[in-house]
């Protein structure tokens, strides 16, 4: 599931004295996990906030709940949207009024501590602030559709491609309970595709994820895996709540059989989303719809028999990987760039663009198998090459095309 860290070194053993002076004034805190969140409404709420402050004298106060509750009164009286300003914000004070009841302002909402920012920010209370959140969702979301979404708990397997779907659940209000696996830290290649900076290089591409995800809606709950194996795969689904779906955007084959294994035993629908150039494929295997259903759309038979760890070396690895993905569904560049991984090129190609692409699809998924709509289990491909390039459109092209997957099958075949 990725790399570790590459190298060990200490950058600061070399640095001369005004950069370690420098180093040591601000230690960056690469371990939490999650913010600490401050609910005013509670008794020793205030103790709490001075203790937070204390321990870190340096952190920095960002209280925007004003303009928050503002938002948020402006979008539930639509009258006031298309007002002049003068009279939203004569209007807007008169409702904040109300609200404050003459109670000071620090006093309400939570408080939100980010320990790896070092930022303390003000929030509203968490029914107003999902509210504001997901309200420009509606009326494609319905309020009570956006409920079932919050609480529909889903687990990720892979922080690569998988960072976009994490993230696309995250900003839409889907699965406020998620739990994300991987292992690696992000390197400087990731950074064509997870959406981050280059400070998160060798830091750990869950946590990145995760943290991103806490500080789009602090009242998520996000629980971390930095392995999935044979040991702990059901742990992984079962604890500490069942998940509702499974997203699978590992590299490991014998752990992507283990997943569906398990997740088939237990009802849970996988969905995975494969970018191939400016191509994205969802397969869809309703699992929950139907619990005898073959995996990977039985494409493979006896597919299983991998979940057991008979995959020799990279070679039968990609041969596997190509059978389950089919050449049909790459593009010529990216048939052709199969045949150059281990000579001139390390892995497979890969595009932001289509990455967050993907981020959508798997979004999209989610949200009908949680609302109960008609998603099939099957195999989606939405190219864009084919939808709005002409020449992809031609007979000639298409000649080719077919020529190129027979070649590909004939080597893979050949493994």
């Amino acid at each position: 599931m990725g790399h570790k860290k590459l190298s060990l070194r200490n950058p600061s053993d070399t640095y001369p004295t005004f950069l370690k002076k420098q180093a040591k004034a601000f230690v960056d805190d690469d371990k939490s996990e999650r913010p600490v969140l401050i609910d005013m409404s509670a008794s020793s709420a205030s103790k709490q906030l001075e203790t937070i402050v204390k321990k870190n004298p340096t952190a920095q106060i960002v209280d925007n709940y004003d303009e928050q509750y503002a938002e948020l009164l402006l979008s539930k009286n639509a009258h006031l949207y298309r007002a002049n300003y003068e009279v939203q914000v004569a209007s807007i004070e008169k409702l904040l009024h109300e609200h404050y009841d003459n109670k000071e302002p620090w006093r309400l909402g939570t408080w939100v501590y980010f320990p790896w920012k070092n930022q303390l920010v003000h929030i509203l209370a968490q029914k107003d602030f999902e509210d504001l959140r997901t309200i420009r969702n509606r009326d494609l979301i319905l309020a009570d559709e956006q409920k079932k979404l919050f609480d529909f708990d889903a687990v990720s397997f892979g922080m690569s491609v998988g960072s976009a779907g994490a993230l696309a659940l995250g900003i839409t209000g889907i699965s406020r309970r998620l739990k994300l696996v991987d292992g690696a830290v992000i390197s400087g290649s990731n950074l064509n595709r997870i959406l981050t900076g280059v400070t998160s290089v060798g830091k750990s591409k869950a946590l990145v994820i995760g943290r991103q995800i806490y500080e789009m809606n602090p009242y998520s709950d996000i629980r971390y895996f930095n392995k999935v194996g044979s040991d702990n795969i059901g742990e992984i689904l079962d604890a500490p709540w069942k998940a509702k779906i499974a997203i699978d955007e590992i590299d490991d084959l014998e752990m992507k059989v283990r997943i569906r294994i398990e997740a088939r035993k237990r009802k849970i629908p996988v969905i995975m989303a494969t970018e191939l150039g400016d191509t994205v494929m969802l397969d869809v295997e309703r699992f929950d719809q139907e619990p005898n259903r073959p995996l990977f759309h039985n494409m493979i038979p006896g597919i299983e028999k991998l979940a057991e760890g008979n995959i020799e070396n990279y070679r039968e690895w990609t041969k596997h990987a190509v059978n389950i993905i089919d050449p049909h569904n790459m593009t010529i560049k990216m048939q052709e760039s199969l045949l150059k991984i281990g000579t001139t090129i390390v892995t497979h190609p890969q595009l932001g663009s289509t990455v967050m692409m993907t981020g959508g699809v798997i979004a999209f998924a989610a949200k009908n198998i949680a609302l109960g709509n008609p998603l099939k289990s099957g195999r989606y491909v939405m190219s864009l090459e084919r939808e709005m390039l002409s020449d992809h459109q031609t007979r000639h092209y298409r000649k080719a095309h077919k020529k190129h997957t027979k070649v590909i099958k004939s080597a893979v075949g050949s493994m």
